[in-house]
């Protein structure tokens, strides 16, 4: 029954594409399909998603509850059966890229070594990264470690090439979410002060890779033009689509432009085995994320259920002035909480519910949440790109802290200054 999931997801992301443009059903029904399939993936869950999960919809729930029997509000109830289907679908569509990217960054060649080679990979890393996720930290980091264990420094480059994605990148979680849970920011507004601060990142980021013990020893990977040019293509698409289509979110030209993209590349150059793939990634690859959908549903009752509670008593937990010196304390509140634990999309869907009804500036907003986001994934020794270093690749928690001390301070402040700079221009 897995399989019929995975139909359930594609026809999900397919319905919230054609909604986008025709406006022809309830944003509640297009959930369904992703509550169904939320019930036929429940036990695919890992042990940690399946406790985490019951936390959030145990809490959400009778918060949801109480907020719509009191405050006599439906909205919210509707709201959480949406079960944030358009992230999801976006996550749908840009899963189908991994079948395209994988093409490119596969080989079999020798790994070049030494500080040129290890800025190389963080650069290329980060690029495809950009466009699908995770996946690009498991298969760079596959390779590097296939002879000899992952050292400290290869880890420092794969940590920082994804973590670093969650400030600018359209094709992110991070950004799909937080164009959802702070209504009104806009994307070029949010690329355009992100990408400075990626920048800084990854610039602070090789001149640690320089300073490194034994760097010139270490093994990057070998990036070329077939691997990254995809990345770049895409993010022209959807540049050029949403000049052509203001009034359609960027979540909804991502998916489409993703799904379209990678049918196509596949059909025109493997034609029978391309077909063959894209089922295959329907029956398996979908289901797969199991653990993406059934944590964007529980997130998306809690918010509703803190909403709706919060309106049912009348409650303004948002300072009366959302500035500069707001947006910091509440970008350290989300470190703090990635610390603590909390999955970045529980924070973030968390702060918006909170903060997004009395924000007057939501850019400001959604540039708090994309560094929250990025800063809590790659400092946290909790967050799922750091868990999956330590048990894919052996990298202790310690190690990983360590290689973060300088990181933390440095960012926090650029990402400060960076707040302070968006209020004053």
């Amino acid at each position: 029954m897995l399989f019929l999931s995975g139909y359930l997801l594609i026809g999900m992301a397919f319905a919230a594409v054609l909604n986008a443009f025709f406006s022809v059903l309830p944003g509640y029904l297009i959930g369904v399909p992703v509550w169904i399939s939320a019930l036929l993936l429940w036990p695919r869950l890992k042990p940690a998603q399946r406790k985490q999960t019951t936390v959030l919809l145990l809490t959400g729930a009778p918060l949801l509850l109480f907020g719509t029997v009191y405050g006599d509000d439906p909205q919210y109830l509707l709201k959480a059966l949406e079960a944030n289907y358009l992230v999801l679908a976006m996550l749908v569509g840009v899963s189908f890229l991994r079948l395209v990217a994988m093409q490119g960054v596969h080989s079999d060649e020798q790994l070049p070594r030494g500080r040129t080679a290890l800025w190389q990979t963080l650069l290329g890393a980060h690029l495809i990264g950009s466009v699908i996720n995770i996946s690009s930290v498991l298969i760079v980091g596959d390779r590097l470690s296939a002879r000899q264990p992952l050292q400290p420094v290869q880890a420092l480059v794969l940590l920082r090439s994804f973590s670093i994605c969650a400030f600018w990148s359209p094709f992110f979680a991070a950004m799909g979410l937080t164009l959802v849970s702070a209504p009104g920011a806009e994307l070029k507004t949010l690329v355009l002060f992100g990408l400075p601060v990626a920048l800084a990142g990854l610039l602070f980021s090789m001149w640690e890779v320089a300073r490194a013990p034994a760097v010139e020893q270490a093994r990057g990977y070998p990036m070329h033009l077939k691997a990254l040019w995809m990345p770049l293509v895409l993010a022209v698409l959807v540049v050029i689509c949403h000049e052509i289509w203001p009034a359609i979110s960027v979540l909804t030209l991502v998916t489409l432009i993703s799904i379209l993209f990678a049918v196509s590349w596949l059909l025109l150059r493997q034609k029978r085995q391309g077909g063959r793939r894209l089922l295959n990634h329907i029956h398996e690859g979908l289901p797969g994320l199991a653990g993406e959908v059934m944590l964007f549903l529980a997130a998306a009752v809690l918010a509703a259920g803190v909403a709706s509670s919060l309106n049912a008593f009348d409650l303004a937990l948002a300072p009366e002035h959302y500035g500069a010196l707001e947006a910091c304390i509440t970008l350290l509140v989300l470190i703090l909480l990635a610390f603590a634990g909390m999955h970045p999309v529980t924070s973030v869907v968390l702060v918006g519910s909170i903060l997004a009804p009395s924000v007057s500036d939501p850019n400001l907003l959604g540039l708090t949440m994309l560094m929250g986001w990025a800063l809590g994934v790659g400092l946290s020794p909790l967050s799922g790109v750091q868990l999956s270093l330590r048990a894919r690749y052996s990298i202790p928690a310690v190690q990983l802290m360590r290689l973060n001390r300088l990181y933390a301070p440095v960012m926090l402040l650029v990402c400060w200054a960076m707040l302070w700079l968006f209020t004053r221009i």
